[in-house]
């Protein structure tokens, strides 16, 4: 096996994805499979000042070689990415898992269609949830809050909920709810924490509303210019990487909710803050049911057009059992 040493960008330095997975994916578990043949330096988009948004192009350019992102970043330049973490269509990480993988060769082949890069691996963060400053009963008491999201999708679910949808980034959330820019948010339980949203809001929602969903993709000249050994490699070690992120998924999520209220189990990242929890309501499944069909859905559809919403409906929607229509 030749040496070869890659140049890779992650996600988000302030949570627990980037040190605990993808870090390492690189700078341990590739060089020990291929005895220090294959070497990397890795460094967060964070600590490099990118939003997210330039990873696919900065790979496509060949300025770094291989990174991780959020498909939520590219789906505004083809909705055919959306489709792949739709707010509020799965309602457990292995349904979550089994639309992943229905839908995957989807997104696979448009990375290389749209973007010439190659697609490594679709792994996920933890569920995002809903936190507000001020107190909420359910899905119906969202009415005519500022909600920050992060996503199209997002958006057509905070608009379908009478909310206003507001786009922040991570990092501007905690001064935008101080000055009352926003009243809610939409992130994992763990990124809140560490960027101390929980100084500002005080409601927490139990049931969690979109999946987070993220890749590995590689500048495809780069990856075309290795030898056969050294692809099966990378590919064989990112398939465990997925498979980590995924059993990883229930602890991390639990790790969320009890750093954010102090409830279950011992919080690793710090001391707990004692935000309350919100427990979804019997009355919240038909709304949640309505909201998926007549704005996530529909409007998805809209976006997407005929051939892609068919494509979606015969691999994604048909593992979970909905369908997207105009």
């Amino acid at each position: 096996m030749a040496e070869e040493h890659f140049k890779v960008v992650g996600t988000w330095g302030t949570g627990a994805m980037f040190p605990e997975h993808e870090a390492p994916l690189w700078t341990v578990a590739l060089p020990q499979a291929s005895g220090g043949a294959i070497t990397a330096d890795i460094q967060a988009m964070t600590d490099l000042g990118l939003k997210g948004f330039e990873t696919v192009k900065l790979l496509q350019t060949g300025v770094y070689d291989a990174g991780f992102g959020a498909y939520t970043y590219i789906a505004s330049g083809d909705p055919v990415f959306e489709g792949i973490d739709l707010a509020l269509v799965s309602r457990s990480s292995a349904e979550n898992r089994k639309l992943v993988e229905a839908y995957e060769p989807v997104v696979a082949a448009a990375f290389e269609q749209i973007h010439g890069v190659k697609l490594l691996a679709s792994y996920p963060f933890p569920a995002q949830i809903l936190v507000c400053r001020d107190e909420f009963t359910g899905l119906d008491d969202l009415k005519g809050r500022k909600i920050r999201v992060y996503s199209t999708t997002l958006g057509d679910m905070a608009e379908g909920l009478g909310g206003v949808s507001v786009t922040i980034p991570l990092g501007d959330v905690v001064p935008a709810l101080q000055r009352g820019v926003i009243d809610c948010g939409v992130s994992s339980g763990i990124s809140m924490y560490t960027a101390k949203w929980q100084d500002v809001v005080k409601y927490v929602y139990e049931t969690p509303v979109s999946a987070g969903i993220a890749f590995l993709a590689m500048n495809m000249s780069r990856w075309n210019g290795l030898d056969a050994d050294t692809q099966a490699l990378i590919q064989a070690e990112a398939d465990k990487f997925v498979d980590k992120a995924w059993d990883a998924l229930a602890d991390s999520e639990a790790q969320g909710i009890a750093c954010l209220t102090g409830q279950g189990e011992e919080c690793r990242y710090g001391e707990p803050a004692n935000m309350k929890l919100v427990a979804a309501r019997p009355e919240d499944d038909p709304i949640r049911k309505q909201l998926l069909a007549d704005f996530v859905l529909k409007r998805y559809a809209d976006r997407c057009g005929e051939a892609c919403t068919t494509r979606w409906n015969e691999t994604a929607g048909a593992v979970v059992g909905v369908e997207a229509r105009p």
